[in-house]
């Protein structure tokens, strides 16, 4: 049977409604606070709901959380979360961020094989995740399964540790069915991220990568779409990479070229300064309230939308075997 796992239970893809394809609600600490700042940590449940209901009463339905293994994930928090707010449909995420985060030459991902690091991600989607989130030698499994998997690459470059992890999520995606969502900086190694995966035998319907529209050449796009790979835009209002402008222009070309059925959106709204409920930002509804709008104004189908946000999120983590 068909089924998309959130942190409360399998559900039907077609009860998925409006997806944020790549959000973060709660990130309790890890490395990115320690290398950026507390603009990165976002600790409070109850913040985290007042975004959530943001979303849902902009018509959204889903939210994809894409907090991974060891940077502040919490799930006991995400739980808390998605209790407080029943109609909200909540996926988590297992995998991994970009090497940058991790300490290169004592984590656990350096000292285990790929063998060994693929079956604990498969664990968190098959048993649950990790209430200590692998961050140390006792394990206690929460009732909440993961339901995609994240890998991350660096500006430029494909790290050994990133090896490590793409290897690791390929055997875990064929096992399970799950899609994996990646992180690429500032768009770079996107497309050799799908063709590793390719190589090692993924289906292309279950690889989306993220933040691709920071490097907004259609061409760029086209080339990562023909090999049947999804993309999550995400960043709007983020005037210091590019204005919303290129993204509605990117979306427009895509769309053109044929290729409506890989676009989603997300805001991965991952910083306090992003988000309404800490004081500032746009907010976890910013797509829906605003870029979704202007894509109408400026031309966009009905029928394309309703792909970007309702079809094409339902059957990209629709898990496959």
């Amino acid at each position: 049977m068909a089924f998309v796992r959130t942190i409360l239970g399998d559900i039907d893809p077609k009860e998925m409604g409006v997806t944020n394809t790549h959000e973060h609600l709660i990130r309790i600490g890890g490395a990115e606070v320690a290398l950026h700042g507390e603009d990165y940590r976002l600790p409070d449940v109850d913040k985290a709901v007042q975004e959530a209901e943001r979303f849902m009463k902009a018509g959204g339905k889903t939210i994809v959380d894409c907090n991974p293994i060891g940077v502040g994930r919490d799930i006991v928090k995400l739980l808390e979360v998605n209790e407080k707010l029943p109609g909200l449909h909540l996926i988590v995420t297992t995998g991994f961020h970009a090497s940058h985060v991790y300490d290169k030459v004592v984590h656990w991902v350096v000292r285990y094989s790929v063998e060994q690091i693929a079956d604990l991600i498969i664990a968190e989607i098959e048993e649950g995740i990790d209430e200590h989130d692998y961050m140390g030698p006792i394990v206690k499994r929460s009732k909440a399964k993961a339901g995609c998997i994240k890998i991350g690459t660096s500006y430029g470059m494909i790290t050994p540790f990133e090896e490590k992890e793409i290897k690791a999520a390929a055997i875990a995606a064929k096992e399970t069915g799950a899609v994996i969502n990646t992180h690429t900086s500032h768009g770079t190694m996107a497309l050799e991220q799908v063709q590793w995966f390719l190589k090692l035998g993924v289906k292309p319907e279950q690889i989306m990568v993220g933040h691709v529209q920071r490097i907004p050449d259609a061409w760029y796009h086209k080339r990562i779409a023909a090999l049947g790979a999804s993309f999550s835009y995400d960043g709007g209002y983020r005037v210091k990479y590019w204005p919303d402008r290129f993204r509605v222009e990117l979306i427009k070309e895509m769309i053109k070229a044929g290729y409506q059925k890989h676009i989603t959106l997300s805001t991965d709204s991952g910083k306090r300064s992003y988000q309404i409920a800490y004081g500032a930002g746009t907010g976890v509804d910013y797509d829906l309230v605003e870029f979704v709008p202007r894509l109408r104004e400026e031309g966009v189908s009905e029928d394309a939308i309703e792909d970007i946000l309702v079809n094409n999120p339902a059957r990209l983590f629709t898990f496959k075997k």
